[in-house]
């Protein structure tokens, strides 16, 4: 079957078949450790969480779970699994297998407890949590069957074939066909993923020509600026509130960046708006990061600061632990978050020359060598980001700065940033997500800078007239079982 011969929507032997352009190949294939917003598109469709966030909507809705948690008291809740649901495999949704499953969910450990008693999976929190239910929308909370060293879901869509990763991340188009066994109703028999990497200055070139040749369907890699320059005409956007944030992570546990006077000097000499100009063409101020949290999450008023004469003054009073060099890691294709990653490094470097900091940029090839370099503390400064997980900015702040995502392999807190003043804050915004709360959590992010927040990613879905019925979850994941074609 070629990748482009059936047409959008058309049928090849009365199946409908939807195309979908991304810029690298999946990472990972196992929900619960992925990270990185291609990997969680694919494996979207075919693993599920316990709840979910519908598209325009705030409310909690059962998935995997047949109802909301109940509290049992203190920190215990519990809900009973869904009835007549299987994974792909045949084997029934029990509560013990989804205890197993999401025992091992990284995101999970450090927040609950979790057991299983009859039909009922049961929580018990680690503190105070008054919106767990979000949490468990999450796609790193999906339930998965671990078998014969395959991961099976229970999602609409499944992989064609036994998985075996490197062979997926060399084949595109890589399919996706219809689960039989799935609760739910779709329309389209098959999603191939097709790869189009961007050129070594970010530009998704092969994606837009793709798009153009009428060889895709749909894409949640193009901004409106590539619609815009490329004149295509062909493309209806959906736009949505942007749900993640570009960020300059420092590695705090290095000697060179463990002093909060040295990060802010760093943070302080690094103008935002030129990295904004340089990742976007159309109203780049639009995107600069006032705050961590991203646009959906409520967007602040005011402007990031930037005094190069301060930094100096900074850098100067520290004596010998100032940095003279440091390394830069760089994604290695463009981010929903960053969208021209090299630009912006580029930036970077030329930003802190001025206050007499050399950066050698490390660029890195695939999405495992980045991940590993980022995960293992393998930087001094990281360009990086994070996408939202679910609606709750207790959830984004807690990912980013809380010390116990430094234990186990939670794949969060690249900055390793352990401070008690920083915990306590982000347990009282868990527990009165307040705006003082949330001011106080702000407030330790510029004064102590284990982090720069830099710019907003632009959350857009590309697709053709023939594409219809296109939702948005809040993570930024296009639910492919929702869609029909004409």
């Amino acid at each position: 079957m070629s990748e482009n011969g059936d047409g959008a929507g058309s049928p090849t032997n009365g199946r409908k078949i939807v195309r979908v352009g991304i810029l690298a190949p999946i990472a990972k294939l196992d929900p619960r450790e992925a990270v990185d917003n291609v990997s969680n598109f694919i494996l979207g469709q075919i693993f599920e969480p316990p709840y979910a966030v519908t598209a325009g909507e705030t409310a909690v809705q059962p998935v995997l779970f047949s109802e909301p948690l109940r509290h049992e008291g203190g920190r215990r809740y519990s809900a009973a699994v869904r009835a007549g649901v299987t994974f792909s495999d045949g084997t029934p949704l029990t509560a013990d297998l989804a205890v197993r499953s999401l025992k091992r969910s990284a995101v999970l450990s450090p927040k609950a407890a979790i057991a299983s008693s009859g039909d009922r999976v049961v929580f018990t929190l680690t503190s105070v949590n008054p919106r767990f239910e979000l949490t468990l929308t999450q796609s790193n909370c999906a339930i998965v069957l671990d078998k014969d060293g395959t991961q099976f879901g229970t999602g609409p869509f499944m992989f064609e074939e036994r998985p075996l990763l490197r062979t997926l991340q060399m084949t595109s188009p890589m399919r996706l066909i219809r689960n039989p066994l799935w609760h739910g109703k779709t329309k389209i028999d098959e999603a191939q993923f097709i790869v189009r990497p961007a050129d070594p200055d970010g530009s998704p070139r092969e994606l837009i020509e793709s798009f153009r040749r009428n060889e895709i369907d749909l894409t949640a890699a193009l901004i409106v600026a590539d619609l815009t320059r490329a004149n295509l005409t062909s493309a209806v956007p959906a736009l949505q509130p942007g749900n993640s944030t570009g960020i300059l992570f420092f590695n705090t546990e290095h000697r060179s960046l463990s002093r909060s006077d040295v990060r802010k000097a760093i943070a302080l000499a690094i103008d935002v708006q030129d990295i904004a100009q340089r990742s976007y063409e159309r109203n780049p101020v639009a995107f600069i990061a006032r705050s961590l949290l991203p646009p959906m999450m409520g967007r602040p008023t005011g402007l990031p600061y930037m005094n190069r004469e301060e930094a100096k003054r900074i850098l100067t009073a520290a004596g010998a632990a100032r940095p003279p060099r440091l390394t830069l890691l760089v994604p290695w294709a463009p981010r929903q978050y960053l969208p021209k990653p090299l630009a912006a490094a580029q930036a970077i470097r030329t930003h802190l020359a001025e206050v007499g900091i050399t950066v050698e940029l490390r660029e890195t090839g695939t999405g495992e060598e980045f991940l590993a370099d980022l995960t293992g503390g393998n930087f001094d400064l990281a360009l990086a980001g994070w996408i939202a997980d679910n609606p709750d900015p207790a959830d984004f702040f807690e990912a980013l700065l809380w010390s116990k995502m430094t234990q186990g392999d939670h794949q969060a807190n690249p900055s390793r940033w352990k401070h008690a003043g920083t915990d306590a804050a982000l347990a009282a915004f868990r527990e009165e997500p307040t705006d003082a709360h949330r001011n106080e959590l702000e407030r330790i992010v510029r004064e102590e800078a284990p982090l720069l927040p830099l710019i907003y990613g632009q959350s857009v879905v590309s697709h053709t007239r023939k594409v219809r019925g296109v939702s948005v979850s809040s993570t930024g994941i296009v639910p492919l079982a929702g869609i029909s074609m004409t």
